[in-house]
Formats: structure tokens, C-alpha cells, sequence
């Protein structure tokens, strides 16, 4: 069976770490069962499209214009106009699908280049399946009136009734269902996200109760204010403890600055070397308002380290699994997460959690249920009508 899939690489981004996570996988245990087709594509001023072979991975890396989102939505009326501009970028991916001919095309969230590639998909008639990394109509909740209305009508587009959907936890389904499609999704599945082993490894016993930990885009549905406003208490408390922030913030943005005197900002690092900041922590927090899953706590808790998340997280679902109630918080109160954390900080996470962490939700045992429901969705699939010419 060949997938072929978009890709991109971005050192905070759970999407991107996912996968890359994944197509270690297919290398490592899916030879000669499953061929990964990815495709990058990047903004370049020259025009490039490239592959390169290693065992059953396949990269195609190519350069367009890809102009940026926040223009092309700023000038568009509907979103006729929005795939007029990304009009290149469909026809790269539509290439990739004539060029590889895959069996089925997997789907890595919702944002624009994702919607790219469920166009030329949906126009080359293969077998979809969309992975529901974010929710577009959320994730830009606090844009302008105009530009909101416009990316929900990107995500509404993807709605079908022959596509698959995989979901990482019943509260994304939820409001998908409930908010975009206005609909039972009946072609779906519930997988959660994976922890890679390497967060298993090496747990060294560590009582740290002054560190506490954030690993986050720096962006509104992160609930980046309560980390703000958490810092600031912290400093008017006696800077009792040291906030550290893994990001992608620049030290050239106006608010790296501001931040910078209340927390330690550290550059983002890749996924292997997250492990060794988690241990160093006495605790982590996520306070996003919303996201389909949140991989930053389970990593911290596999590191052998407490980690406390919001209630509007996917992930709480695998915390009350784990018998981790009591860490699963409303962060509407900066007083009393502050008081929360006093309670937690420096605390070990069970090793029978841990071990349960590591049999149900490891890369293989995940990404097993992942390859499974591919196949599915392959088999299942019915014989598809000649795809029409490349536009122009």
C-alpha cells in the first residue's frame, strides 16, 4: 500500500513531530508492506520539485510562491479567491498523486497547505483520509470577522461523506460535528497521538521544585495570556519559581523582550532532545483553551514528570484513562493553579502510569492502529473515474 502525505518540518509543532515521528515507523517496521510518499513544499522564488529514496520513504521536496496566508486572506472576498492564489500549490500535489500514484492520500490537519492537498486529492479522485491536527475554525478564532468567516469555509469545504476521518480524541469529533460540519461523521475513527519511546528512557530520579516547564506555539489558542499573566504573579509572589518557555518565538518579535524578563525563553529544540529539558522540570503545564490533543504533557509524564493540562484538551481524555483526574484543571484562576502547582511541583509520576503510558499509547501500538485503519480505508475504497486534466 502506498500513502502519500503532506509533510513539513517545525521543531514546536505537534503535527510535524507526529509525523516525523510516524515515518520513522514505516521506516523502521513497514518495509515491504507500506511505501510514505511526502511532500514538501516551500516558499522559494524559483521553482524546484525534487525527490529523494531512502528504504520505503519517498521525499518529494519542491519550491513555488507560496504566499503567505494572512495576505491571501486579508484580499479575498470567498474562497474561490484563496484557491486562485494557491492554484500553483494544488497543481504541485496533483502531480505528486499523477506522478506516484498512491493508494491513499493522508491528510495532516487543516490549515492551508493541508486544504491544498484535500483539493488536488479530492480532484484526482483517491481514497482521503484527514487527520484532524487543529481545528482551523478554532486555531483562528481571534482573527478579524472577515478572515474567520473565510477559514471556516475552507474547513467546512472539507466536509465529505467519502472521505475518512481519523481524530485524536472524542472532543475533537465532537465539535467538528457539533460547530463545522453539522453532522455525525460516521466514516471516522478516534486514535490519540503517540509518545515515542525515547521519552521512556533514562528516567533519572529528579525532585526539581522550582522549574516549571511550557513547550508551545506562541499563539492565542495556547492561552499565551495565562502564561503571561502567570509570570507576572509569580514575580509579584517572590519569583518563587523559574518559568521556562521552550518556542518558536523570535528574539526579533516586540514581545520577546517583554516576556524575556519574567521567563526564561529557550530556542526550540527537536523532539529527541525535549526528554532532557522535561527531567529538568518540576513541572509541566498546558493551559491551552483548546487543542485536538497536546502531545507537550504526555511526553513530560512518559520523562517521569508531573504535568497538569487544561479540561479543553484531547489529551485530558488519556488522563482520566490513566487514573490522572487530579491533573486535568481549569486554568480560568491564575491564583489558584499557582496554588495547584505548589502542591505538585517536584512530585514523581507513578511508574505504574508510566508503564501503562508506554503500553497503550507508544509509536508502535498508535501507529499500528494508524496503518490498520489506512488499510481500511483502502480496501474499502471503490474504483474511481479517470482524473481530468492539470489546470493551468
Amino acid at each position: 500500500m502506498k500513502i502519500l502525505t503532506n509533510i513539513r518540518f517545525a521543531q514546536t509543532a505537534g503535527i510535524a513531530q507526529t509525523l516525523i515521528s510516524f515515518l520513522d515507523f514505516v521506516k523502521k517496521n513497514k518495509k515491504g508492506v507500506l511505501e510514505i510518499v511526502g511532500v514538501n513544499i516551500l516558499d522559494g522564488a524559483n521553482t524546484s520539485y525534487g525527490k529523494s529514496q531512502n528504504g520505503n520513504i519517498l521525499i518529494i521536496s519542491a519550491t513555488a510562491r507560496v504566499p503567505h496566508i494572512k495576505d491571501v486572506v486579508e484580499r479575498a472576498n470567498n474562497i474561490k479567491d484563496i484557491r486562485k492564489s494557491y492554484q500553483h500549490v494544488v497543481d504541485i500535489y496533483r502531480k505528486a498523486i499523477r506522478n506516484e500514484n498512491p493508494d491513499v492520500v493522508l491528510i495532516n490537519g487543516t490549515y492551508y497547505m493541508p486544504w491544498c492537498l484535500y483539493l488536488a486529492a479530492k480532484e484526482e479522485k483517491i481514497p482521503i483520509v484527514l487527520h484532524y491536527h487543529g481545528v482551523l475554525t478554532l486555531e483562528t478564532q481571534n482573527w478579524p470577522v472577515k478572515e474567520r468567516k473565510l477559514f471556516t469555509e475552507m474547513e467546512k469545504s472539507m466536509d465529505s461523506e467519502d472521505a475518512f476521518y481519523i481524530f485524536p480524541s472524542k472532543i475533537t469529533k465532537k465539535i467538528v460535528e457539533g460547530k463545522i460540519y453539522g453532522r455525525k461523521i460516521k466514516n471516522s475513527a478516534v486514535i490519540p497521538n503517540p509518545v515515542p519511546l525515547h521519552f521512556f528512557k533514562n528516567n533519572k530520579k529528579n525532585n526539581n521544585k522550582v522549574n516549571i516547564g511550557i513547550v508551545s506555539r506562541w499563539t492565542g489558542i495556547k492561552n499565551v495570556d495565562f502564561c503571561k499573566a502567570f509570570a507576572k504573579y509569580n514575580k509579584d509572589n517572590g519569583s518563587k519559581f523559574v518559568i521556562n518557555l521552550v518556542s518558536d518565538l523570535k528574539k526579533e518579535d516586540v514581545r520577546y523582550k517583554e516576556l524575556s524578563e519574567i521567563i526564561k525563553i529557550h530556542p526550540a529544540v527537536e523532539n529527541k532532545k525535549l526528554p532532557g529539558f522535561y527531567r529538568k522540570m518540576g513541572v509541566v503545564i498546558s493551559p491551552s483553551h483548546f487543542e485536538t490533543y497536546g502531545n507537550v504533557s504526555k511526553e513530560a509524564l512518559a520523562s517521569g514528570v508531573p504535568a497538569i493540562v487544561s479540561n479543553n484538551m484531547g489529551v485530558a481524555e488519556t488522563y482520566r484513562k490513566l487514573g490522572l483526574n487530579k491533573w486535568v484543571i481549569n486554568f480560568g484562576s491564575v491564583k489558584s493553579v499557582y496554588k495547584k502547582i505548589k502542591n505538585i511541583i517536584g512530585s514523581r509520576v507513578e511508574e505504574d502510569i508510566r508503564e501503562k503510558l508506554k503500553n497503550d499509547y507508544s509509536s508502535c501500538r498508535i501507529f499500528d492502529k494508524l496503518v490498520n485503519t489506512l488499510e481500511f480505508v483502502h480496501q474499502r475504497s471503490s474504483v474511481y473515474s479517470k482524473p481530468g486534466p492539470i489546470t493551468d
